[in-house]
């Protein structure tokens, strides 16, 4: 009998390991990202030409922000992202004209609600869905640029209320999303680093929006916390209502799978470095990458990269990531 996606993914969860351990890889789609047909089909021909278990969804990383006017456009980048040409924060009174939005009259919020409904209809019932959401303060971040941390510490009450706009806005995307059909979200802490905040400095301004939003996702099956930058701030897993964590675990101050989940407690997506044997190596050091990986992180590991991979990344890299991990025991 075989096993689906699902029942893998669901095991890992659990700690259990079925017939070989689950896998997913994701990419941004630029230009398809902007029309909710278009990047479900270049989704769907992903996940399918590799056989993958979850199909995590990456949508624009902008999409959020241009909710409240950020205005972007692709200039070519080769990780998929797109440039800003307008941020609608500029100085700290901006932060009072940010209010809660209906994601309904939010045409880049509902064509994300969208991409879901298309790809339930097109996967069916064994492929688990997880739909990229940002944190409220990463949408503060993109709102504004740089200059939100500053912001954040002199104009307190003034990014409060726009982070109280956000996060209402965001549970309602959360809440619009699994009734779409997701099975769960997939969290972006993209502030969450000791690089950017201490930890007592997050927890005190910033984790009480997080903790609302996941609030919103708790009777969801998968809730990731994903923390993208170095030096995360991984602490933080345990105070969030999550069950699963990815961060960059190879990057600098990014502690390993083993510590990682032994810091967090919970179960993980990764293995990989997105930057490394998947985009610049040959088949060779992504087989061993992979069995390196499985070797580390062990029953409850999603094996993925990190992060998004690259445009560039040689399609036979990614099947021999699939290949490999498909040739894995289930112990």
């Amino acid at each position: 009998m075989s096993v689906t996606g699902r029942e893998r993914v669901l095991a890992a969860l659990a700690g259990e390991v079925t017939d070989r351990p689950p896998m997913t890889l994701w990419r941004h789609w630029p230009v398809d990202d902007q029309d909710a047909a278009a990047h479900a089909r270049s989704a769907v021909a992903h996940h399918d030409s590799l056989g993958l278990d979850l199909l995590k969804i990456t949508p624009s990383a902008s999409f959020m922000s241009e909710a409240w006017g950020a205005r972007t456009e692709y200039r070519g980048d080769v990780m998929g992202v797109r440039d800003y040409s307008f941020r609608p924060v500029a100085g700290p009174e901006d932060w009072l004209r940010l209010e809660a939005i209906d994601v309904t009259d939010a045409p880049s919020l509902s064509r994300e609600v969208e991409v879901v409904r298309l790809l339930r209809d097109r996967l069916g019932p064994d492929v688990p869905l997880l739909p990229t959401v940002f944190t409220p303060l990463s949408v503060i971040r993109y709102l504004a640029g740089e200059r939100f941390v500053a912001d954040l510490r002199m104009h307190r009450s003034a990014v409060d209320r726009a982070l109280d706009a956000v996060t209402r806005t965001t549970v309602d995307l959360v809440r619009a999303l699994l009734g779409a059909g997701a099975d769960g979200i997939y969290f972006s802490l993209f502030p969450a680093s000791a690089a950017v905040l201490s930890l007592t400095e997050y927890r005190e301004a910033v984790l009480p929006w997080d903790q609302a939003v996941m609030a919103a996702a708790e009777p969801a099956q998968m809730r990731v916390a994903h923390f993208h930058l170095p030096f995360p701030l991984l602490p933080l897993a345990r105070e969030l209502p999550v069950n699963v964590v990815s961060w960059e675990h190879t990057a600098e101050g990014g502690p390993g799978l083993a510590e990682g989940r032994e810091l967090t407690g919970k179960a993980v997506i990764g293995g990989l470095d997105q930057h490394g044997a998947l985009a610049r190596g040959g088949p060779a050091e992504v087989a061993a990458g992979v069995r390196a990986a499985w070797a580390a992180g062990g029953a409850g590991l999603t094996l993925a990269t990190s992060c998004s991979y690259p445009l560039t990344a040689p399609v036979g890299n990614l099947h021999t990531f699939a290949d490999t991990v498909r040739s894995l025991p289930s112990a």
